[in-house]
């Protein structure tokens, strides 16, 4: 544990050039530990030049707030100088990780993805609705919000940690998906990968429904070559597919079910 004397954080406050560089020294370890759990990956490594900047703003932060300290006695500085490097790291990485768009843009997409419980893409989506109040955003700012939020370093994340560990990440399928290399992939091509796996996935699902339960689904939802029969009367769809009313709400239940239970277990796998 660092420790402090009372000589020391006294000469600090004064501004004793000294004095503050050896309150620095004496919280390097603190500050190397702090940075180093901030900069924790999903896959549980560290991201050793996040971890980097993140001292290095602790230590600017710290610097600059010594001569801020109201307290007396070592114990209330060691948790004066915490604080202090909570504050600046965290302030710092969601700069680093919230890259173009605004502070409150941020925070408002972050409000979102509670409601989403955690689902970015779902954030985004509710981030433009009613539900937000005035907070409220337009769909290009959500989707901005959205970019921001991934990150280019999301794509470090191991795809199955349980299966490959951290030998094959996300950055990796995206790169073969996209034919873009590694290094120059940004959060564009992860959406684009993601729709391209989605419909994909989507197409190979309805592939094993039958063809009264792909057609039904298709033109519930305009899926090409099915033309898009939305919340119109069963009647005009059972009409042009030459079966009842009944028959088609039946292969629409059936359907929705079994395409439900298939992309879970596609999803999965």
């Amino acid at each position: 544990m660092t420790h402090f004397t009372g000589e020391m954080i006294s000469a600090a406050k004064a501004n004793d050039l000294s004095a503050i560089s050896a309150v620095i020294a004496a919280t390097d370890e603190l500050i190397t530990q702090r940075a180093n759990s901030y900069a924790v990956r999903a896959g549980g490594s560290v991201d050793h030049d996040l971890a980097e900047d993140l001292a290095q703003a602790g230590r600017i932060r710290l610097w600059e707030s010594i001569a801020l300290f109201d307290g007396e006695s070592p114990r209330q500085f060691m948790a004066y100088v915490d604080k202090a490097l909570h504050s600046a790291m965290t302030e710092h990485r969601h700069q680093l990780k919230r890259s173009g768009v605004s502070a409150s843009c941020a925070k408002d997409f972050e409000g979102a993805l509670t409601l989403a419980a955690g689902d970015p893409y779902d954030a985004a989506r509710i981030a433009t609705t009613d539900v937000m109040g005035p907070r409220k955003m337009t769909r290009d700012r959500a989707y901005a919000a959205l970019l921001s939020w991934l990150g280019t370093d999301s794509l470090d994340r191991p795809l199955n940690h349980d299966l490959y560990g951290e030998e094959i990440t996300l950055g990796d399928v995206i790169s073969a998906e996209s034919g873009v290399p590694v290094d120059l992939l940004d959060p564009r091509d992860y959406e684009t990968t993601r729709r391209k796996t989605v419909r994909e996935q989507v197409h190979r699902v309805l592939g094993k429904l039958s063809d009264r339960q792909r057609h039904v689904l298709k033109a519930d939802h305009g899926i090409a070559p099915v033309g898009h029969y939305g919340e119109g009367p069963d009647t005009t769809l059972a009409d042009d597919m030459g079966v009842t009313p009944y028959q088609v709400k039946q292969a629409r239940v059936k359907g929705k079910n079994r395409f439900s239970e298939l992309y879970r277990a596609g999803a999965a796998a």
